[in-house]
């Protein structure tokens, strides 16, 4: 492990993520991770290739989608890892996108449908994206509504929710999750005297902290983050302040709704 070590930048700002799992030459670290979160064993995955994060479109006027990291892992399952550091309404749907996506573009010309491989997407994300659940790690797929059991294995969608980290049983996935979460060096110096593969990790993190361009792009997107943050608190406010005012006019609640969706 390096001595002298720089500040290290967060593995929650996605930025950081993408080099620190979407790297060929660390795609152990990622075959580790992708193993913690799927239940392989030690061994059992034998390899990953990594793919462009760009997904294909079929028609010019089909959205583009660009995910953190893309991989088809050896046993031919498709992965998509996300990094999900805040909320936006629309994030539920944009994910079933791109894994539909994912599965429509494994169709070339001529192949068969039964040539198609089962998409999983891993979402870490930095609050309550499933309040439904107290659970640190969910699973989501196509059940009968009633007896629960699969239309088939072709998507799978798991969320690890960086919040409830301390209802995860899973030991070895939990220790990845502290490392993601991790933000004092003393944090990333226990987990690497924990396991092997966490002195590799903060290896990593620090070749990519001490890095000025990579210093530059993190602080970029914080700024992007308080930004936008600022931004919606504003909106909040001024909405909060429009409904009050016509509260005190003596609008009812019904006539309150309908000017502020008239106003849209």
């Amino acid at each position: 492990m390096q001595d002298n070590l720089p500040e290290l930048l967060s593995p929650k700002v996605d930025i950081i993520f993408k080099l620190l799992f979407g790297d060929e030459r660390n795609k152990d670290l990622t075959i580790n991770f992708i193993s913690a979160v799927l239940g392989y064993k030690d061994g059992e995955l034998e390899d990953i290739s990594f793919y462009d994060t760009h997904l294909k479109r079929e028609h010019p006027d089909d959205k583009l989608g660009v995910l953190d990291i893309k991989a088809k892992l050896s046993n031919g399952n498709v992965i998509d890892i996300e990094m999900q550091a805040r909320s936006v309404p629309s994030i539920r749907k944009r994910i079933s996108y791109y894994k539909s996506n994912m599965l429509t573009e494994q169709i070339g010309e001529g192949c068969s449908y039964l040539e198609l491989k089962p998409v999983k997407s891993i979402i870490v994300a930095d609050f309550d994206f499933i309040p439904e659940s107290e659970k640190c790690h969910t699973v989501f797929q196509m059940l009968e509504k009633d007896e629960h059991f699969p239309f088939n294995d072709l998507e799978e969608i798991h969320v690890l929710c960086l919040k409830k980290l301390s209802k995860l049983n899973n030991e070895r996935l939990r220790e990845w999750l502290r490392f993601i979460n991790s933000e004092k060096r003393e944090e990333f110096m226990e987990l690497a005297g924990i396991d092997p593969v966490f002195v590799k990790a903060v290896d990593v993190l620090a070749t990519f902290s001490a890095d000025d361009h990579n210093r530059m792009l993190y602080e970029a997107r914080l700024k992007e983050w308080r930004d936008n943050k600022d931004r919606i608190d504003g909106a909040l406010a001024e909405r909060t302040q429009q409904v009050w005012n016509l509260f005190q006019q003596g609008y009812s609640l019904s006539e309150v709704e309908k000017l502020l969706s008239e106003a849209k």
